[in-house]
C-alpha cells in the first residue's frame, strides 16, 4: 500500500465515504428546503373557497366603503371578482392608503364561528401615479 492510499482511503472502485455523507447532507437540505417552501406558500382563493379553507389563504377583492376601527381592530367589507362579500378583520392600524385602494389582498384565515376573515396581513393596491386621470389601466 502506497503512502497516498494510506492517507486517502477509498473502497475498491467506489466513492469515498466522506463524499457519500456530503451528498446525503445536500439531498437532505434540498428535501427540507422544498418542504418548507411548500408550507410557506399561501394560495389565492375566492371568498367561497376562503370560507371553507383550512389554514392561511390569500383573498383578493375590492373594498366597499372605508371600513371602521373599533377597539383597535380595523374592519371592512370587500367583494371578490364574483361579487361575493366578506367581512375582513385586521388587528393592526388601518393602512394609510386604504381609502385610495383599487383592490386589497387579505392574507389570513376564515373564522366560521364569527363569520369573518381574520387578516394577518393586508396588501393594498392603489392606482398608479403615472396613469392619467380617467384613463383605463393599460390603455393610452
Amino acid at each position: 500500500m502506497t503512502e497516498f492510499e494510506m492517507i486517502h482511503p477509498t473502497r475498491e472502485g467506489g466513492i469515498k465515504p466522506l463524499y457519500l455523507v456530503g451528498l446525503g447532507l445536500i439531498v437532505l437540505a434540498l428535501v427540507l428546503g422544498f418542504n418548507a417552501l411548500g408550507e410557506s406558500l399561501t394560495p389565492y382563493v375566492n371568498v367561497a373557497e376562503a370560507r371553507s379553507a383550512n389554514g392561511a389563504v390569500q383573498v383578493m377583492g375590492f373594498p366597499r366603503g372605508s371600513g371602521a376601527i373599533d377597539n383597535g381592530v380595523f374592519r371592512f367589507t370587500m367583494e371578490d371578482e364574483q361579487g361575493q362579500p366578506i367581512t375582513v378583520e385586521y388587528h393592526q392600524p388601518k393602512p394609510g392608503n386604504f381609502d385610495q385602494a383599487v383592490s386589497v389582498v387579505a392574507v389570513g384565515s376564515f373564522d366560521p364561528s364569527r363569520d369573518v376573515f381574520v387578516a394577518d396581513d393586508l396588501l393594498v393596491k392603489c392606482p398608479s401615479k403615472y396613469q392619467e386621470q380617467g384613463a383605463p389601466a393599460g390603455g393610452r
